[in-house]
């Protein structure tokens, strides 16, 4: 641990934040932030039909509150808050949306739906949505990198306890705080997170998609309260790192921010997660791996005596063996290689993979009982560079084939093309907006630094009355 206690970490995150008002954002950054906004917006507008949606659409409904911001992609409207609760847990429940490994946590299911609702409510450009968007990615991923991976070791679901603080940095921006209440927002959100832990994955409790919902409105009343004078906890350092996490790296919290508050290195390209199976970001080399190897060989799932995998312990950490219902299927390894071995069909881990008649199949169970993971101390080392899995299949008839795969080194994950993220949000959104629509919103998000506003792009997310 860093001992330079005396540095006012908040003062010079709140600064940097406060600089982004100042000029245009480099270009590779906005061409980022344009990708997590489409990203998260597909995801947004898909998880409109989980279970988890419906419940807390049932309670934002009876709350009812000031018109402020559009509810999608229904149309109704209520306060920013209540729209960001419900957003951020329909994102949050479907697995699909984006992650920053570096700092173990999901920024953009909570900093999109927060940086919408917002900007709709303070009539912004889309400029500012789009720099709103920066200031909640860079803030959230440095905390989060200040006690990587020690806090999730601990039992925390970082996405979670971190995951109101991109939010409060969006709310602040928008609000158009100055750097002091900015900083101040920071020191407010910490104290107010949700203690969430890791261990709602392996009981598939529903309530771990309103971690988001919850995260994203706490952000935004952080904020809000800054305003209002409210002051918050000042010692990050020694008073709120150490509570949360065995190893801690303060001085990672201000890395790549020069002392009059210029971004010198950002977050956002040190490589934010792009996620193409609807399950845990850690999941997807031992994937490529196994369907890498079902391409090469032809076998059935009745021939596979025995599939191991090499991993990070981080890999490790996601695998229930016969997962009870969707919300730990998503987070199984073994349940995910055998829906694999069973189905050859990748398309399957979007969605179908997870039914009631999935999860009660006897040959995935099977299968998943031929599953074995063992921790790689050298792939763990080489963590966050790279994410590395290799999978065994052994057959019955002595066959054994191997493949080691580095999520890190498939460019679409980490460096993805507009065509990717393009083509993912067409796959996600169509079936619930409709081509016209879908067409619009890729178009409009293509050129929202351009925007004036941000009312022709709600439009676009409303599918009109109650879907």
């Amino acid at each position: 641990m860093n001992q330079d206690t005396k540095k006012d970490y908040l003062a010079l995150l709140g600064k940097a934040v406060a600089t982004l008002h100042n000029g245009p954002l480099p270009q590779e950054v906005l061409q980022c932030a344009r990708r997590r906004v489409l990203d998260a917006l597909g995801c947004l507008v898909a998880g409109y039909h989980t279970e988890a949606a419906d419940t807390i659409r049932s309670y934002v409904d009876a709350q009812g509150g000031r018109a402020e911001a559009t509810l999608l992609p229904g149309g109704n409207k209520t306060t920013a808050a209540l729209v960001c609760l419900a957003h951020a847990t329909y994102t949050f429940g479907l697995e699909l949306s984006d992650a920053a490994p570096r700092g173990t946590v999901h920024p953009g299911n909570k900093v999109v739906p927060a940086a919408l609702a917002l900007a709709e409510r303070e009539n912004s450009t889309g400029a500012d949505l789009l720099a709103a968007v920066v200031a909640g990615y860079e803030i959230e991923t440095r905390i989060g990198r200040a006690m990587f991976q020690s806090a999730f070791y601990r039992g925390w679901w970082t996405p979670g306890v971190f995951g109101g603080i991109g939010p409060a940095m969006v709310a602040g921006y928008l609000c158009n705080l100055h750097a002091q209440a900015l900083d101040n927002t920071i020191g407010i959100v910490i104290n107010l997170l949700p203690t969430a832990a890791a261990r709602v994955n392996d009981e598939g409790a529903s309530v771990k998609s309103l971690i988001g919902g919850q995260a994203c409105a706490t952000g935004l009343f952080a904020a809000e309260m800054a305003r209002r004078g409210t002051r918050g906890l000042r010692d990050i350092a020694t008073g709120w790192l150490p509570l949360l996490a065995d190893e801690t790296h303060p001085e990672r919290l201000t890395e790549g921010i020069s002392p009059d508050g210029q971004f010198l290195q950002w977050e956002m390209l040190s490589g934010i997660l792009t996620k193409f199976d609807a399950t845990v970001g850690p999941l997807a080399a031992a994937l490529d791996a196994i369907f890498e190897l079902l391409a090469q060989h032809e076998f059935k799932a009745d021939d596979v005596t025995s599939i191991h995998v090499d991993c990070t312990r981080r890999t490790s950490t996601f695998n229930t063996r016969h997962p009870q219902n969707e919300i730990t299927a998503r987070a199984s390894l073994s349940y995910c290689l055998a829906i694999a071995v069973c189905t050859r069909d990748r398309s399957q881990l979007m969605g179908a993979g997870f039914s009631q008649d999935k999860l009660t199949d006897k040959t995935v169970w099977a299968t998943a009982e031929k599953v074995s993971v063992k921790v790689n101390q050298d792939y763990d080392d080489r963590y966050p560079a790279q994410s590395l899995a290799r999978v065994t299949i052994t057959l019955q008839d002595g066959q054994s084939f191997s493949r080691e795969e580095d999520r890190n080194a498939r460019p679409r994950y980490l460096n993805p093309t507009d065509q990717d993220i393009e083509g993912k949000f067409r796959m996600i959104a169509t079936p619930v907006l409709g081509q016209e629509k879908t067409d619009n919103v890729v178009r409009l998000v293509s050129r929202l630094e351009t925007l004036p506003d941000i009312h022709a792009l709600i439009e676009s997310l409303k599918i009109g009355g109650d879907a």
